[in-house]
This record gives structure tokens, C-alpha cells and sequence, in this order.
């Protein structure tokens, strides 16, 4: 099964404290077979700041934060 996930961001902490819980149930899908993408907004220099790389149990997508972005 796949799953497209939104959220803050997955490879920052930085003003996000959520990224450590995405972190977690997101590797406990991967590891029961889920191929996951995780989409986030390139927001508040987070890509700066980042404190791991794209993890291989998940695709990471950035995109800008327009409406634009949001619909393709």
C-alpha cells in the first residue's frame, strides 16, 4: 500500500518538534511493507537545518509553499 503523507517536515527539527514522532510511525510502516512519501513545505529555513537526509525507508518531497504547488 502507499501513503502520501503531509506534515511540517520530516527531516528537520528545527521549529518542529513533530518530526521526531513522523519519524518513528513512519519507519514502523515502512518496516511492515507501506512504501511512504512524505510531502513538506519548504518553510522557516528547515532544509537549512536539517538533521538527517532523506531516510531510505521514505521518499521526502519538498515543494513550495503556494497554492500552485499544492495542486499538482
Amino acid at each position: 500500500m502507499k501513503i502520501a503523507f503531509y506534515g511540517s517536515s520530516l527531516v528537520s527539527s528545527y521549529w518542529n518538534g513533530a518530526a521526531t514522532y513522523y519519524r518513528g510511525l513512519l519507519k514502523a510502516l515502512s518496516q511492515r511493507g507501506y512504501d511512504i512519501v512524505f510531502y513538506e513545505p519548504d518553510v522557516y529555513d528547515r532544509q537549512k537545518h536539517r538533521d538527517i537526509e532523506a531516510p531510505g525507508w521514505c521518499g521526502v518531497v519538498v515543494y513550495e509553499p503556494t497554492p500552485h504547488a499544492l495542486m499538482k
